[in-house]
């Protein structure tokens, strides 16, 4: 071989420099899809990959599609966290919902009763002992949203910014955690 062929040789011969591990976002719907998404334009230091959006429906299918998804990965990523909206969560998911939090590396937030609710805690405060339907919190933020529709993957980025993150954060902090852990702490 001559010097040229064998470093050649060499080149291909060596180990592939590993990507680091991120997070997994599960969740329910564009919505939520378009919220990760505008989390990791913000915060760009952090370890999320791209979300997989189970299409709405049901918690239930979201419970289910991470489960088969945490399966076949496993440890290929720091962890899995899986969000769904409470208004679509059934006491018949709740043993799959267990088995799914029972491991180290799954988290589970609930949106209640809906990501609408959440969104709308960037804006004005909000009262998490409320009991109003979804349609409620969506006329409400059409507000500060003024065209807002769920699948438009377009709209969150107009509106939503570093300084209402923060803002929502103090409203809500459960749903708060997830900004604040994976993305502005990540």
């Amino acid at each position: 071989m001559t010097g040229v062929s064998l470093e050649m040789a060499k080149r291909k011969s060596a180990p592939s420099r590993k990507s680091q591990k991120k997070y997994f976002f599960i969740v329910e719907g564009c919505t939520e899809e378009n919220y990760i998404r505008r989390l990791k334009e913000l915060y760009p230091h952090h370890k999320v990959d791209k979300p997989r959006n189970c299409n709405g429906g049901s918690a239930k299918a979201v419970l289910e599609a991470a489960k088969r998804f945490i399966l076949k990965y496993g440890n290929d990523y720091l962890g899995y966290i899986i969000w769904f909206d409470e208004d679509t969560f059934s006491p018949q998911d709740n043993n799959l919902k267990k088995s799914l939090q029972s491991k180290s590396n799954v988290e589970i937030y609930m949106s209640e009763p809906c990501i609408e609710h959440w969104l709308l805690a960037h804006f004005q405060p909000i009262n998490l002992s409320q009991e109003n339907q979804c349609k409620f919190y969506e006329n409400k933020l059409k507000a500060y949203i003024p065209h807002y529709d769920k699948n438009d993957c377009s709209v969150l980025e107009k509106y939503i910014n570093k300084e209402n993150v923060e803002y929502a954060i103090k409203s809500y902090p459960e749903i708060g955690e997830i900004p604040k852990h994976y993305f502005i702490n990540g």
